[in-house]
C-alpha cells in the first residue's frame, strides 16, 4: 500500500511517500481503508519534538470503511462507515489503510463527507472537554474564545453557543492585530 513515512535521512523532507506493508489486524483491531484523513497539531507537534509513531506513519483524524476486523471486535463489521482518532493509539493516518482499536472510533454520520468527518475527532474532543470538563460551561455564563478561527475554536464556538452561552471571540489576524466580535 502507499503511506506518508517519516523518514529521518529523508531529504530535503523527512517525509516521504512510497510503498509500505498493508497492516493486518489483531483480534482486538478493526483494518480500516481510508477515505480522508486531516493533519493536525499533534502530527506536526509530535513530529517537532521527535516523538514518531512506530509504524512511522503520522494522521491521527481518519474517515473511512471497515476494511475487517479481528474476531473480538463487536461494535463494526466490513463495510461500515467508521471515523476516528488514533493520536492515542499509534497514528497511521496518511496511509491506503490502518488498523485501530474499537474503541478509537465511531460510526460516520451518513449526513456528512468523509472529508468533513475527518476534519472533526481531535479539534472537536479537545473544544467539548476545555469547555465542558475543565471550564464546567454553564447556560449564561460568558466565554471569551481566543483563536475563534482555527479548528478548536471554530468547534468551541458552536459547542459554547450549544450550552447556551454568550461568546466573546477574538482572532488573531496577524502579530499585533486582533478582531474582538460578540454572539
Amino acid at each position: 500500500m502507499k503511506a506518508v513515512v517519516y523518514n529521518k535521512k529523508g531529504l530535503p523532507d523527512k517525509l516521504v511517500y512510497c510503498e509500505v506493508e498493508k497492516p493486518e489486524p489483531n483480534d482486538n483491531e478493526v483494518l480500516i481503508k481510508i477515505v480522508a484523513v486531516s493533519a493536525n497539531a499533534a502530527d506536526y507537534r509530535s513530529m517537532r519534538m521527535g516523538i514518531i509513531p512506530k509504524r512511522r506513519i503520522f494522521g491521527a483524524d481518519i474517515a473511512g470503511r471497515v476494511e475487517s476486523v479481528g474476531k473480538n471486535i463487536l461494535q463494526f463489521k466490513p463495510g461500515d462507515e467508521v471515523v476516528g482518532d488514533l493520536a492515542k493509539y499509534g497514528f497511521g493516518g496518511f496511509a491506503e489503510y490502518t488498523v485501530a482499536p474499537e474503541k478509537a472510533l465511531i460510526m460516520k454520520p451518513a449526513t456528512i463527507s468523509f472529508e468533513e468527518a475527518a476534519a472533526i475527532p481531535m479539534a472537536g474532543i479537545t473544544a467539548l472537554q476545555a469547555l465542558r470538563d475543565k471550564g464546567n460551561i454553564q447556560k449564561g455564563q460568558k466565554v471569551l474564545i481566543v483563536g475563534s478561527g482555527g479548528g478548536v475554536g471554530t468547534f468551541a464556538v458552536q459547542l459554547a453557543k450549544y450550552f447556551g452561552a454568550l461568546i466573546t471571540r477574538k482572532r488573531i489576524l496577524r502579530k499585533g492585530t486582533s478582531i474582538t466580535t460578540l454572539s
